[in-house]
């Protein structure tokens, strides 16, 4: 079975996306919540600029994803539960960067948030899309095991329900949880909806961004090993 998988770089730049648009507006806030990690000055060319490489690269693998389903060959369905969520990520984020490219102020918070107004709805219902997905991930095994064949994350080969676990409560999850809480967060007054959104983009990125960094490790043994004869696997 020959696979054809980048996965891997749209879920490190997915994950990194979930880790800066908090803090992006955070910095709007002129808030300094823990792990903060970025320079608290408003300079809106260097988040416009990675805001953009992001959206470029999630919405142009996020589209061949979305209409080649190159994963087919190993399960038909997971393209659909990752590229499509991926593409519309992707469009927000080149979205974003454009209006902060050319807005003559674009990090005032009071013209921000009425910008993000009518956009803060499709985040919502990305949150929707998402929740969706966790359910069909669980419900249907739509992860599953990795291939005995596969390094580190094979070991789990007889226990789907973990990985599965995984995608569902830290990776989907809680990225639907920070996409429900956004057009709450996003309002001055906000004093719960923001952390949370804070924390659940965060916790996700971080864990979409390491677990994809270490499928570039994993997924090339696996390749490796699906043309080794015999059960002698490389790890």
């Amino acid at each position: 079975m020959r696979l054809i998988m980048f996965n891997t770089t749209m879920g490190v730049a997915a994950g990194i996306a979930l880790m800066l648009v908090p803090r992006f507006w955070a910095v709007v806030r002129g808030d300094h919540p823990p792990l903060l990690l970025v320079s608290p000055q408003r300079a809106a060319g260097g988040w416009a600029a990675t805001f953009g490489a992001l959206g470029a690269i999630l919405t142009s693998l996020g589209f061949v994803m979305t209409v080649w389903h190159p994963l087919a060959p190993a399960k038909d369905y997971i393209d659909t539960i990752f590229g499509e969520p991926t593409l519309i990520l992707g469009v927000l984020l080149l979205t974003a960067a454009w209006h902060l490219a050319r807005s003559g102020d674009p990090l005032d918070p009071e013209r921000l948030r009425t910008a993000l107004s009518p956009a803060s709805w499709v985040v919502f219902w990305l949150g929707i899309v998402l929740a969706w997905c966790a359910a069909a991930i669980v419900r249907f095994d739509a992860v599953s095991s990795a291939p005995a064949e596969e390094p580190i994350t094979g070991l789990l080969h007889d226990w789907p329900m973990v990985e599965n676990l995984f995608f569902a409560i830290v990776l989907y999850g809680l990225a639907a949880v920070g996409c429900l809480a956004f057009p709450f967060a996003i309002r001055p007054t906000s004093r719960v909806a923001w952390p949370i959104m804070y924390w659940a983009w965060t916790v996700s990125g971080v864990a979409f961004a390491l677990f994809s960094a270490m499928n570039f490790y994993t997924h090339t043994g696996l390749l490796i090993n699906l043309g080794t004869d015999g059960v002698d696997f490389r790890w």
